[in-house]
Order: structure tokens, then C-alpha cells, then sequence
């Protein structure tokens, strides 16, 4: 199992959760994630630190979202022409009986993470008649995944939750065809949604050719995965795969493969969910088959949500968080590392 280091420290009385990491044009990592009281049921901020000797050392976090409510699960994505994305969903954890999720929103920033955009708000279908996600019900939206850029320029970005009246969450995605100014509901398209079966958390990966892959964590214990060969217009029934995953994020690397990581569910390698990673090598073909290495445990049954990136050719970090020592943790590997 490779050596774990601290990439970032929560603040005195918060813990860090959900960390994310991407590479800038000019080769800086930056890497955001939230800072709580807790996992559930506590206020939480986003937070960004960056790196500017490849992952080694780390500068100090500075704050990048501090609303009223919960901002949770941060994913950024860099655009072709040097624009940062920054998604996360909204939660207040204090109405009764069940909590309000306010949606997901999208900040842009043009000078790497620095200073970002005012919030602008991700349209969907799972709201109620009113136009609102509603309080207090389960009718509501939430987002995982980081955007995906198309060859064309358009943008996506998957969300999961639940349309009004319906007991099984559904995963989908939602279009922007200004580079993330504006994301209509009217741009949104069905990923998957199975009777019995909650959808959720959907991560999208463009491969070379432009063919685009979602992987969606599932009740069924296993992730689900299917694809579009037309821009996000239309996708393939989604159907279950052999990873038993769940807070995963796929890479799609210099080479043409995919690097997976995610919270394992099988308990194959300790009693928690610990983080592990698959490198998918024909990512066109199947994503099932290959052997899965344990990248990371914390000892905690609260951890994963990994997030990797590729330093450089042939050099990828992956980042997890520990809650016992609240921070942000990182492990180098190498193609090597991987079956």
C-alpha cells in the first residue's frame, strides 16, 4: 500500500471531507474540500489549497464558499481555455423531520481558484410545482461528480435525486452551452433509474474519441455504468459493473486509460471502507475484469471519496481524507502499482 501523506488540515473544532484535486494549464495542483464539524448534520465551508512542486508540499487553505447552510462534496473542473469550475450542493441539516437540500451551484474563476464568480444555481427537474426543491420532503437534487468539458465545448454536469412523487433516486445530467454561466433545466437528460434501486452520486469521464462514460454508485452495491456516443444527448441503459464502489472518481489519463478510485464496499481488504483504484486500461471496452489495489485506510469507517489526478505522464495522486487526524491525505502511483 503506497505512503500516505497531509496534503491539507482542517481548522481547530472542523474535520475535512470530500476532497478534490485537479491540474492547472501552468502544471499547479489545486485541490479543494470541505471543512465541518462533521460528516452529517453540522455546518460546512469549501476550502482550497494548492501545490506548485508537483504534490509535493502544500500552501496554506484559504476559504473559496462559506454560505448560510451546508456546502458539501466541492469538484472543479479546468476548462480549455483555462477557466476553473467549482460544484457542490447545499444542505440545511436543521429542518424537521428530514433536512432541505437547496441544490447545486457553479462558481468560475479565472485566476486558478484565486477569487470565483457569485453562485450560479444548476437547474433539474427534482424540484416541486413550485420551481423549489422542496423542505422537508424527499424531493430534492444533489450533485457528486465535476463537470465534464466536451470536444465541442458544451459542458455537463450529473446530478442525482428524486422527482416529485417518485421513491427511487435517478442519477442525470444537466447541459451548459455558455461555458458554466447557465445551466437550464430544460438542458437536462436521464442517466439511469431502476425500480428498486436508488441512483446516485454519477461521476462522467470523456474518453479520447469523445465517447463520454458515466459511473454511478447504486444501492445494488455495486456501481452502475453507461454511455453516450452523441454529446450527452442520449446514453445507453446503465447496467451494473463488478466494482463494488461507491465515492468514486475515474480519471481519464495521457495515455487514453482510466484511473479509477472509490470507497470499496466489499470489506476485502479491511473492515472499512477504505479507498482502492483500478486502472482501467481499454476504458472503450469493458470496465470490469481488472484487479483492484488498496490504496489507502484511515482505520475510520468514515472515509474515501478519493480523488486523483495526473501529475505528470505516468505519475498520478490520489487524495482521501482521515477523519481521526482531520486532514486531507494524499498517495503517489505509478501505472506500475496497478495489475
Amino acid at each position: 500500500m503506497p505512503t500516505p501523506f497531509t496534503v491539507a488540515r482542517a481548522e481547530a473544532g472542523r474535520l475535512a471531507h470530500f476532497p478534490d484535486i485537479v491540474r492547472l494549464g501552468d502544471g499547479r495542483l489545486l485541490a479543494s474540500y470541505r471543512e465541518g464539524a462533521g460528516h452529517v448534520r453540522s455546518d460546512g465551508r469549501i476550502s482550497v489549497v494548492e501545490s506548485t512542486d508537483g504534490g509535493v508540499t502544500w500552501s496554506q487553505p484559504w476559504v473559496a464558499v462559506d454560505g448560510r447552510y451546508d456546502d458539501r462534496d466541492p469538484k472543479m473542473t479546468v476548462l480549455a481555455d483555462g477557466t476553473v469550475l467549482l460544484s457542490y450542493f447545499v444542505i440545511d441539516w436543521s429542518t424537521e423531520s428530514l433536512h432541505t437540500t437547496h441544490g447545486t451551484y457553479v462558481h468560475r474563476s479565472t485566476d486558478g481558484g484565486r477569487t470565483w464568480s457569485d453562485a450560479v444555481e444548476v437547474g433539474t427537474a427534482m424540484v416541486d410545482e413550485g420551481g423549489r426543491l422542496t423542505p422537508a420532503v424527499p424531493t430534492w437534487a444533489a450533485s457528486h461528480g465535476a463537470a465534464a468539458e466536451l470536444p465541442g465545448g458544451d459542458l455537463l454536469l450529473p446530478l442525482y435525486g428524486r422527482l416529485p412523487g417518485q421513491k427511487w433516486q435517478r442519477a442525470t445530467v444537466v447541459r451548459s452551452t455558455d461555458g458554466g454561466r447557465t445551466w437550464p433545466a430544460g438542458g437536462e437528460v436521464l442517466l439511469g433509474e431502476e425500480e428498486g434501486v436508488h441512483f446516485q452520486e454519477p461521476t462522467l469521464t470523456v474518453l479520447p474519441g469523445g465517447e463520454v462514460v458515466a459511473l454511478i454508485r447504486t444501492t445494488a452495491d455495486v456501481a452502475y455504468l453507461c454511455r453516450s456516443s452523441d454529446g450527452g444527448h442520449t446514453w445507453t441503459e446503465a447496467r451494473p459493473t463488478d466494482m463494488p464502489a461507491s465515492s468514486h472518481h475515474a480519471l481519464a489519463l495521457s495515455t487514453g486509460e482510466v484511473l479509477v478510485t472509490y470507497g470499496d464496499l466489499s470489506k476485502r481488504f479491511s473492515e472499512h471502507r477504505d479507498t482502492v483504484g483500478r486502472l482501467v486500461r481499454d476504458p472503450a471496452g469493458t470496465w470490469d475484469g481488472y484487479e483492484d489495489v488498496q490504496l489507502y485506510d484511515s482505520g475510520h469507517q468514515d472515509q474515501a471519496n478519493p480523488s486523483s489526478v495526473e501529475v505528470e505522464p505516468g505519475r498520478f495522486l490520489t487524495l482521501g481524507f482521515d477523519v481521526t487526524d482531520a486532514s486531507v491525505v494524499g498517495v503517489f502511483t505509478t501505472p506500475e502499482d496497478y495489475p
